[in-house]
């Protein structure tokens, strides 16, 4: 494309943006759809057929009025479909039927077209599933089959554990049942902002009809609004009205709505109506796949033992694997050969260092604080009541198992105990993982292990 083409490819691209409303444009016109004019023909690619068509179906008539009032003369406008090496021969035969060129006046707009290297569209297809997630995983796969049984669907977890993917992928799945605009995607961040936006100039109206006249709503990120007390109202209304309307919500955040301050009680309640799931850090097998299928997508060459040895010791996060991987790709192109094993451990030793931040009672006792919803006071007190004692057993054990300190200066931190105390409490909590216990939250009971795994996660 030359420079002129270009540019008006992005007025093109920018007028249908301001026609259709941004919002609009960025649902179905993301990353994935690409455009592309040469001589007197614009090219609009869509990843499937289906989407081709709809794109085709809705939006044909607004690109042909933009591109004529901005580039002046007759285009042909062409809807195809991205080829891939994939493609089943059945499919190839909807392809051809289906991918018609419709010729238009037209006129043209930036070139967006992501590069090839560009991250795919997060779909079912590219999730990992394993133990940490085959619970959302398999929620998921029924909501979209039978949208409205289970509503709403909250998932919850630390960063890098696969939430956004997971909500994308249910996003994209709808996308292609239901009319467009009616599957909707958004962090609490943006809802904030669109509604102020409304609420600035005066377009509450349209901001409620947006977000209220849905069939699936999936909203990230939802700890945002803590500490907005307008756009949780707000949002409370959206819930409570598409929740008696039968419609499909969708939502996550880092922990239990329960755990949120601010939400409201009677928000948290009907986000904890549906089904409430937790998804944990990817666990070693996951990281791998992760790491594998990462290094096949952006054709690596690097050795599996290098691969097994990243996954191992960078923590349980798929950003962090993927960005020392990288790490890994940099060093072999600068080198000009493959990386030996010790090379590699080498070159990634501040990462690795980055990872073994040492863990302190200091760290353990915030944790548990925050994780069970009480006070440093009353974790250190000679209170007996399960709510008190269990969480102060659990700091103990998890103080045995992180850091160097001696049953002695265990107990004399929390609150002068003996060291028999400190015994006791790791023989009782290695009972309850054991025998697979549950354990009293502020919120109600879960599994040991669970708990373990969420107070690790404030490390």
């Amino acid at each position: 494309m030359t420079k002129d083409e270009q540019n008006i490819l992005s007025a093109i691209r920018n007028d249908v943006a301001d026609k259709i409303g941004n919002q609009i444009f960025e649902l179905w016109f993301d990353r994935s759809v690409q455009w592309n004019l040469s001589a007197s023909t614009l090219s609009i690619t869509a990843p499937t057929a289906f989407a081709m068509e709809r794109l085709r179906r809705v939006y044909q008539r607004d690109i042909a009025e933009v591109a004529r009032r901005v580039d002046g003369q007759s285009l042909q406008i062409e809807f195809t479909v991205e080829s891939t090496s994939c493609t089943s021969q059945d499919n190839q035969g909807l392809l051809e039927t289906t991918a018609k060129v419709s010729t238009l006046t037209a006129s043209t707009s930036r070139d967006d077209t992501p590069p090839a290297n560009a991250q795919p569209r997060p779909t079912f297809s590219n999730l990992v599933c394993g133990a940490s997630n085959q619970i959302a995983f398999g929620a998921s796969q029924a909501i979209v089959e039978s949208p409205g049984t289970i509503s709403p669907l909250y998932v919850y977890g630390p960063s890098g554990s696969g939430k956004t993917h997971l909500l994308q992928s249910i996003w994209d799945e709808f996308r292609d049942r239901v009319k467009p605009g009616r599957a909707m995607y958004l962090t609490a961040e943006q809802f904030t902002t669109q509604f102020l936006e409304g609420l600035q100039g005066k377009g509450l109206a349209s901001f409620r009809r947006r977000y209220r006249d849905v069939d699936v709503l999936l909203i990230d990120q939802i700890e945002f609004f803590v500490g907005k007390s307008a756009t949780t109202l707000e949002f409370h209304y959206t819930v409570d009205s598409l929740l008696r309307s039968g419609k499909q919500l969708i939502f996550s955040a880092k922990a239990p709505a329960t755990e949120i301050a601010g939400l409201g009680a009677d928000l948290v309640a009907r986000l904890s109506s549906g089904l409430v799931c937790n998804i944990a850090p990817p666990d070693e097998s996951m990281r791998l796949q992760i790491a594998q299928q990462y290094c096949s997508r952006h054709q690596l060459d690097i050795s599996s033992e290098i691969v097994l040895m990243l996954v191992r010791r960078v923590q349980p996060d798929a950003r962090h694997v993927q960005g020392a991987l990288n790490r890994i790709r940099i060093l072999q192109q600068v080198t000009g050969t493959g990386l030996t094993l010790r090379q590699a451990e080498e070159q990634l030793h501040d990462l690795f260092q980055c990872v073994q931040r040492p863990v302190g009672i200091q760290d353990i006792e915030k944790a548990i604080c925050k994780t069970f919803g009480i006070d440093k006071k009353s974790l250190r007190s000679n209170g007996k009541i399960k709510s008190i004692s269990h969480p102060r057993m659990l700091a103990m054990w998890l103080a045995r198992k992180y850091t160097r300190a001696a049953y002695s200066e265990i107990g004399e931190f929390f609150g002068n105990r003996a060291h028999t105390t400190v015994i006791s409490a790791n023989r009782r909590v290695a009972g309850w993982i054991q025998s697979d216990a549950s354990i009293t939250m502020a919120y109600g009971e879960c599994r040991v292990v669970d708990a373990i795994k969420r107070v690790e996660a404030h490390f």
